[in-house]
């Protein structure tokens, strides 16, 4: 072989070399390409089809919590610096290994992990739940300005989010593990939204934080997750008095005055908002 043949050679392997290594750095850094990539994601218009509803009936909010099959939970309670959590406020918790939760999200969140563990081989943990204002009054003392959530307006302190993180990735680096890039992409399976997406800071006042999932339950995750809807978006766009279909769901944003309703259904859940309305889902 000739010397610029030998040389030639040489650098082809040089060059894929570098290629493959910068290839496997930048794949390594989620956090440079990954936001930017599932912001790009072909998004849908929000499965929410009008509906009149036929065989109604006024109910009143006693009346309805009274019934076996309705539940009374704060899923949809729209929580951020506009809305704090209304005064007197008492989440409802349980414990799972050390972590405080609402329980409607307990199951939920163990059948995501087990999820996201079975497809990519690493597991995800709760590095934060559950928090008292004192300690979300710690964590503001401790933060940069616009970083930490007002007292009162922490998704932690209603209960209903959680901070995950894989091995030895956390905070914005859980982007650098393949279980952290799955998480948005099945977490409304569970009825888990990412609350702070990329690109909606305008929105949410927050941002980007791919760790701190919400619990919002099934369909409203799956509705906000396919048409890249934050919950503010989402509960604006249910006009009040309206009720939509969504697969086997119907869907209304009632208030207190004007609970109307089937008079049949399998289940229906009823979350206030945070904005004087009741959402209500009743499943067929």
């Amino acid at each position: 072989m000739s010397v610029k043949k030998k040389y030639r050679v040489l650098l082809a392997v040089l060059a894929a070399a570098v290629l493959l290594c910068g290839g496997g750095v930048v794949y390594y850094h989620g956090e440079w390409w990954f936001p930017a990539l599932y912001a790009m994601r072909r998004l849908e218009a929000p499965d929410l089809n009008e509906l009149t509803l036929d065989g109604a009936r006024l109910w009143t909010l006693e009346e309805l919590v009274a019934q076996e099959n309705v539940t009374l939970s704060n899923n949809l309670l729209l929580v951020n610096a506009s809305h704090p959590l209304p005064e007197g406020y008492t989440p409802e918790l349980i414990e799972y290994n050390g972590a405080k939760m609402h329980p409607l999200m307990r199951d939920p969140y163990v059948a995501m992990r087990d999820d996201i563990q079975a497809r990519t081989g690493v597991r995800i943990y709760v590095a934060s739940d559950y928090r008292t204002p004192e300690e979300q009054q710690e964590i503001l003392n401790s933060s940069e300005e616009g970083i930490a959530a007002p007292l009162g307006c922490s998704e932690h302190e209603a209960g209903l989010a959680l901070d995950v993180y894989a091995p030895y990735h956390a905070g914005i680096n859980v982007l650098r593990s393949r279980a952290g890039r799955l998480l948005p992409r099945v977490c409304a399976d569970y009825g888990y939204i990412i609350r702070y997406p990329f690109g909606k800071e305008e929105i949410t006042g927050i941002s980007y934080e791919p760790w701190h999932v919400r619990y919002v339950g099934v369909p409203h995750a799956e509705i906000m997750t396919d048409a890249g809807l934050t919950m503010e978006e989402y509960v604006e766009a249910l006009t009040p008095g309206t009720w939509y279909q969504s697969g086997k769901y119907q869907i209304a944003r009632l208030s207190a005055d004007a609970l109307r309703l089937p008079v049949d259904f399998t289940h229906c859940d009823i979350s206030p908002d945070n904005t004087g309305y009741y959402i209500v889902t009743v499943e067929l």
